[in-house]
């Protein structure tokens, strides 16, 4: 909620009017050398030019000035505004002053027309008598800033929002809704959907849409002409490579304009529209947008709730809601809307029956591991919690397979390629750009653009990005032939902090090569439906892992036993592609950030009671766990139940081995007082270990340690 800094606007009149005179003129000049004559007290002023400034940035907020180069000028409607000034009596805004007010406000060319729109909403649920403090109080608290603290702030507030809102003809002196007050609450602001791509930087920097009037075929097409409905004060949700970037308010209806993103696959004759870009601080992915949700809606989305091919399309009030409940910072910049009716949801793909069908392809290729380990399971919860996983143990155990078989179960794109590649990891990796490429300073492009070397994984991630509804899976076999730290910094950082970390790149057909969309473009987030799984093999050719990276991952661990040897055991198959909409559903699970706060583990709280007191264990050696850790456990821990292992030790057993247990290691001084308490907590008081795998672990990095002064969890 912004705060209106002047008592009364039309104590600012002589100004505008002075302004119109002048045409353009800094603050210095529109005060002059007789300042009292520009306002209704007499003076003395101790700062005339402050008090100045402060009316025409309410103005601004107005949409009656703008400020260029601390110059200022009227706008359009300023100028009707100051026309009308009443020489006679200029302290009071006139009829036709109310109107240019109202207009600014309800068409929401101006800053103040969403906060107007919410001290309107305020007023008419106030009790009748309303006082300035209590209306105050209600926009603070409506707020949320903690700007408002003092008690005169509330009384002030209150009364400047009061008079505005009478100048405009909005409420009477009383508080009463005027006929045009109801009517700025009726009407709403329409929410549209644009799909950039390619042209999203150069717009946002321009702060435009366009469209073109016709096709190469001299053809309309109807998600152009929907640029004449766009009305000031609509809201734009800008979607490109695979996420909603930002959101936008209309400042400008549709007019004329030439081709203006030097792009000569358009006609140059089209339509633009001005709006104020404002990026998310996190974007939108595709999939954590419900599936449901966008099939009811229907355009832009297809019947399978994939993106259209189309540019601009308004979105139904339903869906609108929708996106404000899941997406509080969204929420922000969308209108408010009634909540929908309740409506018979679609049939969703549930977590056990992704896990039933996934446990039943692997079994289909012949891929075993021992009964009871619960791994195929805890695998893939651990992938929906955190998309990275690293799968360390004996050569030959099936990690790889087993790898490879959650990707083909991903199945193949429209192209008929694969949704998943194994690259293998060279010794001479030593930088980035073995995996994400570098600029290619030998190589130009037609148009200018840097050109960019991609090796195959950075191939396979940008084809991720460009495909947001279906999971995607990196597998980096042997990922510790090199230092991980070096070659995947940028992986580490960006699936943490959700920052900008790849370049935006296109595939140029006519030159055969990747060139850098825009020379001044941002770079992009990693894909939220690209996962990771890299595997580890421990020998005197490789590196160990630093905790910084098994901090961001699940470890799992391959043992076989020699009872597990099986004779009859033949070489695994590959698996069946899953069904269409359980693979999306997948995708759509670990792309929900909420999603284990909204169906956590029924034993959730004596799952936190013990991590804390694994958290006091290691504390005393200085090898505790943060928040993240935390969260990632309990997100598993939940799916795990959702997949139907719902009881609580074994949820702990696989969350303590796969992400607590990783993290110890070192000299024995050190680490053994940490292994005999979590020795302990695994055992339990009962006949049989609480935690067997666990404890088992621990039995055996105590052996190592006793006997080898050192220990790692890998063996």
């Amino acid at each position: 909620m912004l705060a209106i800094p002047t008592l009364k606007f039309s104590y600012g009149n002589l100004l505008l009017a002075r302004l119109r005179e002048l045409k353009s003129a800094t603050v210095t000049e529109l005060v002059g050398d007789d300042p009292a004559q520009l306002f209704k007290s007499g003076g003395p002023f101790d700062n005339p030019e402050r008090r100045a400034a402060d009316c025409l940035r309410f103005a601004r907020m107005l949409g009656l000035v703008v400020d260029e180069e601390r110059r200022w000028k009227l706008t359009d409607s300023g100028i009707a505004y100051a026309e009308n000034v009443d020489p006679s009596d200029p302290w009071v805004v006139s009829k036709i002053q109310a109107d240019v007010l109202r207009g600014q406000l309800s068409g929401g060319g101006a800053e103040l027309a969403e906060e107007v729109r919410v001290a309107l909403q305020i007023i008419r649920d106030l009790a009748p008598g309303f006082s300035n403090d209590d209306l105050g109080r209600a926009l603070a608290e409506r707020a949320s800033t903690g700007q408002w603290q003092a008690e005169r702030t509330f009384e002030s507030q209150g009364a400047r929002y009061r008079e505005l809102l009478v100048e405009s003809g909005l409420i009477r002196r009383n508080g009463e809704l005027t006929e045009q007050g109801e009517a700025f609450l009726a009407r709403r602001a329409s929410v549209w959907w644009v799909n950039q791509g390619a042209t999203y930087t150069k717009e946002r920097d321009g702060g435009f849409l366009w469209a073109p009037l016709l096709n190469k075929a001299g053809r309309p097409q109807y998600h152009w002409d929907t640029m004449d409905e766009v009305r000031v004060g609509d809201v734009v949700l800008h979607y490109s490579n695979g996420s909603l970037r930002a959101a936008s308010r209309v400042s400008a209806a549709a007019r004329p304009a030439p081709n203006p993103l030097g792009d000569q696959s358009w006609e140059e004759a089209g339509r633009l529209v001005e709006t104020r870009y404002q990026e998310l601080n996190e974007p939108v992915a595709l999939g954590a947008i419900d599936a449901s949700a966008r099939i009811r809606q229907g355009s832009p989305f297809t019947s399978t709730g994939s993106v259209q091919q189309v540019y601009l399309v308004r979105l139904n009030g339903d869906f609108v809601h929708q996106l404000a409940q899941r997406f509080p910072e969204l929420a922000e910049h969308l209108p408010s809307v009634p909540a929908p009716p309740p409506s018979v949801p679609l049939p969703e793909v549930t977590a056990e029956e992704l896990f039933r069908n996934f446990e039943a392809v692997v079994d289909a290729s012949g891929l075993r591991f021992p009964a009871g380990s619960n791994l195929i399971r805890s695998f893939l919860c651990s992938l929906l919690a955190k998309p990275f996983a690293i799968l360390t143990g004996l050569a030959g155990s099936g990690k790889t397979q087993l790898a490879m078989r959650l990707g083909e179960w991903f199945g193949t794109d429209e192209h008929g390629r694969h949704r998943h590649i194994v690259v293998p990891v060279r010794p001479d990796w030593t930088g980035p750009e073995s995996i994400f490429g570098y600029e290619d300073a030998l190589r130009t492009s037609a148009t200018g653009a840097p050109v960019w070397f991609v090796p195959e994984a950075f191939e396979f991630v940008l084809r991720a990005a460009d495909d947001p509804e279906y999971p995607y899976l990196l597998i980096l076999d042997e990922m510790n032939l090199a230092h991980v730290e070096r070659y995947f910094s940028d992986f580490l950082s960006g699936v943490e902090s959700r920052r900008p970390v790849l370049p935006d790149l296109s595939f140029d057909q006519p030159s055969n090569q990747w060139v850098l969309r825009d020379a001044e473009a941002r770079r992009l987030p990693l894909p939220r439906n690209l996962f990771v799984v890299g595997t580890v093999n421990v020998d005197e050719t490789t590196y160990m892992f630093s905790p910084k990276v098994l901090d961001r991952a699940f470890t799992f661990e391959f043992r076989v036993t020699s009872d597990q040897l099986d004779a009859d055991l033949r070489r695994p198959i590959a698996a069946a592609a899953g069904e269409d909409q359980q693979v999306r559903a997948l995708s759509s699970l670990a792309e929900s950030d909420d999603w284990h706060r909204e169906n956590p583990h029924p034993a959730r709280d004596e799952i936190v009671s013990t991590l804390r007191e694994v958290h006091a264990i290691l504390a005393a050696a200085n090898q505790e766990f943060g928040h993240r850790t935390l969260y990632e456990i309990l997100r598993f821990c939940a799916f795990l139940a959702a997949t139907g292992e719902t009881d609580v030790d074994t949820a702990l057993d696989l969350a303590i081995m796969q992400k607590i247990l990783p993290k110890v290691h070192g000299s024995r001084r050190r680490v053994e007082p940490i292994l005999v308490a979590l020795d302990a907590l695994a055992a339990g008081i009962g006949p049989t270990p609480r935690l067997p795998i666990t404890q088992h672990k621990v039995v055996r990095m105590m052996d190592a340690v006793r006997a080898n002064q050192f220990v790692s969890f890998a063996e």
